[in-house]
């Protein structure tokens, strides 16, 4: 059976195999790297065997590769294909665009690298050549180029790649919005190599005793394409930072433009971000290693570089994580977008980088065989148990929460590869509550020989299984309500990228809907929503988003009567249900019936446990209940129809009141917010000021005006006061335990940074 035959039956036959997982069942990224893996190295080996067992001209050989290599390409695509019409396709055009940009381009310059090692070995041993060089020299190919990605994710901030043989690999599995268009420029070098090698194999010739020979043509145009495609090919690599293709540290740097240097943290930030807020991320950053370091009870890198991107599309155009934020300990480096103060994921990142010296292998992580294979819920339950985010509850109390429903998961699956395959909000907070346990009951440096590699249970001298019965025990010691049940429900019991169908498509037409919906285009927002519910017809979210549309642009009859179809469906889920309930509340508001909206409000406040979504849905009964204040909070958090929420009429309408109404704090603590929102840190803390000297009638608003006044003079550098903001605020008795600590560690952070 020839080569050609047998690559085509092994990567038809992987492809199909592989077409039966929820990500692979048809044209799409997960398809076309998994072909652009396989098919030009079976391409590259056929080729290669063939080219050493019928000898062809040379120009003749890498015709037959291009052409050996495309076949094999659409016998995949085919395969691929066959899956997308068993399952049903996300979209076909884009998924066939990617599958012949990536492994089909891919698949050719196999065959045609197959054909030169054909013609190599040849020349080198015409009487025998060995087949298995040849096989070898074939594979060698590919895996040289995986080799130069592999070797560029370690030597610098990028973990995205562009390979001639693989095609695209975006690096994030967190981002599942893919953007996979700068491969169509990348493929122009490709392009320019094939033409010059086919130009210079026209100018090869076999002797007859099976030696390679230069010939002259006769087309001095042939000849000069040659140098032109080759010059191009080169010209192309060397811009590849230019063409965001790959980047080193100095060219991110580069196209960055701004750098300053704390005690312990160097930011390299974007210089589009004002002077002012780098200069208190710095100072932060700061406090966030000194930190880090007391928890882990270690000594970090002497200095953490940081970079700090403008937004997400420059982070993930020149390091490939958009909204994904990453660290690379053995590079001490964190990347991260500007994304207000404090910084809502620094400090996770950089526990990441202070782990890293008592990590294992070339990467400083936790893992097994000596760190080469990652233990993902170790390296990223270590960093949650040492910088926990701000919630109304603790990850231990999560943690209680999931295992009452059921959705904890066993720590055989955690602290193993398969922490991927759960959804990352379970995955990381059930991995970070029992860090965090296992930290508190046996100590820093227990957890820190775990994490350089000895087993758990050698070092603490109970079994796996005992460690799990007593964490599940520690959880059972904890009270939790039915409104946190609720909430963890809505939070945790979703499926993780790898269960779901189409999650790039469905998640980047559900991002251009609610675009389109906030420009004002209801047409092409419904149109997106519309396609949305192809695409996952059992997600109740989506008919949610499409009756607040229409409530958004005065459709009131049909928003309600689909609003009320989605509370009543008995598919609905709780926290979606919730949503609906309140969009009826909103709509009751919007109508002038206060009584309705009430109470509307009132029963999603019985099932809710955040204080910041119980908040404004204290404001929003605010001005349900006061028809004098209904005007400024209507235009704030619902919008009049047609028009959405106007930040600019409410800022208006607030200071109006704020000036009509001086008894009220609640105008001039609102427009705080705002402040505080674009920045302006002064006037925010001018208008928390007064806000707090004049009556707060809603008790959440007046406990978190304390938070802010707490944060706001921290950005000012005013530690003192903010220390005196943070002690107003703990005595509040409404406070949660996990709001208290969180709060108690920034301000530790603000004291340690204060110029």
């Amino acid at each position: 059976m020839r080569p050609s035959f047998i690559a085509a039956i092994v990567a038809g036959g992987l492809l199909a195999a592989a077409g039966f997982a929820p990500l692979f069942g048809g044209p799409g990224y997960e398809s076309a790297l998994l072909a652009g893996l396989v098919l030009p190295a079976t391409a590259a080996i056929a080729t290669a065997l063939e080219g050493v067992t019928h000898k062809r001209s040379p120009l003749e050989a890498l015709f037959h590769g291009a052409a050996s290599g495309s076949a094999l390409a659409l016998v995949a695509l085919a395969v691929t294909l066959l899956h997308g019409v068993r399952v049903g396709f996300c979209d076909a055009i884009a998924g066939i665009a990617l599958f012949a940009a990536g492994p089909g381009v891919g698949a050719l310059l196999g065959g045609v690298w197959g054909a030169v090692v054909g013609i190599a070995v040849t020349a080198l041993s015409p009487t025998r050549p060995k087949r298995w060089v040849a096989v070898a020299l074939a594979l060698s190919g590919p895996l040289s180029s995986i080799a130069v990605s592999v070797a560029r994710f370690y030597a610098s901030p990028m973990i995205f790649a562009y390979d001639p043989f693989v095609g695209f690999f975006s690096g994030s599995i967190y981002d599942t919005v893919v953007d996979s268009r700068g491969l169509w420029t990348y493929r122009i070098g490709s392009l320019a190599t094939t033409i010059a090698a086919l130009a210079i194999a026209s100018h090869l010739e076999w002797t007859r005793d099976d030696k390679l020979r230069l010939k002259w043509s006769g087309r001095p145009f042939v000849a000069a394409l040659a140098g032109i495609a080759a010059a191009a090919s080169v010209a192309h690599i060397v811009s590849g930072p230019r063409l965001h293709h790959y980047q080193s540290a100095s060219s991110i740097a580069a196209e960055l433009g701004g750098q300053i240097g704390g005690r312990r943290c160097r930011v390299v930030f974007a210089r589009t971000i004002p002077l002012a807020d780098v200069v208190r991320f710095g100072r932060e950053c700061d406090a966030h290693v000194e930190q880090v370091e007391r928890f882990f009870e270690v000594r970090g890198p002497a200095r953490v570089t940081a970079f700090l991107f403008a937004d997400s599309s420059q982070k993930a155009a020149l390091m490939g994580a958009a909204d994904t934020y990453i660290a690379k300990p053995w590079r001490e480096e964190v990347y991260v977008q500007a994304s207000g103060y404090p910084h809502p994921v620094l400090g996770h990142e950089i526990a990441h980088v202070v782990a890293g010296n008592f990590g294992r292998g070339p990467f400083r992580i936790a893992g097994r065989a000596g760190g080469w294979i990652p233990n993902p819920g170790l390296i990223e339950g270590a960093a949650v148990a040492a910088s926990p985010g701000e919630g109304e509850l603790s990850e231990r109390e999560w943690a209680k929460a999931m295992k009452d429903l059921g959705l904890l998961p066993s720590l055989d699956r955690l602290f193993a590869l398969g922490f991927v395959a759960q959804n990352a909000s379970t995955a990381y907070t059930a991995s970070g509550a029992f860090v965090g346990w296992v930290r508190e009951r046996f100590g820093a440096a227990t957890l820190r020989a775990w994490y350089g590699g000895v087993d758990l249970a050698e070092a603490t001298g109970s079994s796996w299984a005992g460690l799990e019965t007593d964490f599940r025990a520690s959880l059972d010691r904890i009270e939790l309500g039915d409104a946190a049940r609720s909430q963890a429900k809505a939070r945790f019991d979703r499926p993780a990228v790898f269960g779901r169908r189409c999650p790039h498509d469905v998640d980047a037409c559900r991002a251009r809907a609610d675009q389109l919906k906030q420009a004002g285009d209801e047409a092409g927002a419904l149109a997106e929503y519309a396609q949305l519910s192809a695409l996952d017809s059992g997600d109740a979210s989506t008919p949610l988003a499409v009756a607040t549309t229409k409530l958004r642009f005065g459709h009131l009859a049909e928003a309600k009567r689909d609003l009320v179809a989605v509370t009543s469906a008995r598919a609905t889920p709780p926290h979606v249900r919730d949503r609906a309930i309140e969009a009826l509340g909103d709509l009751a508001l919007i109508e002038g019936d206060g009584a309705e909206a009430n109470a509307r409000y009132s029963d999603v406040a019985s099932r809710l446990v955040d204080q910041d979504v119980l908040r404004t849905l204290d404001v929003k009964r605010a001005a349900a209940s006061d028809a004098s204040a209904r005007e400024p909070l209507l235009a704030l958090l619902v919008g009049v129809p047609p028009r959405g929420p106007d930040k600019l009429r409410a800022a208006a309408l607030l200071g109006e009141r704020a000036a009509t109404a001086p008894e009220e704090g609640l105008a001039d603590y609102l427009l705080a917010r705002q402040s505080l929102a674009s920045g302006d840190y002064a006037e925010a803390l001018r208008r928390l000021d007064r806000a707090l000297t004049r009556r707060l009638s809603i008790p959440r608003v007046a406990v978190e005006a304390d938070r802010l006044r707490t944060v706001v003079a921290c950005a000012l550098g005013d530690s003192k006061s903010g220390r005196a903001s943070f002690e107003r605020y703990v005595a509040h008795s409404e406070v949660s335990a996990a709001r208290k600590a969180w709060l108690s560690g920034f301000v530790d952070r603000c004291v340690a940074s204060a110029p």
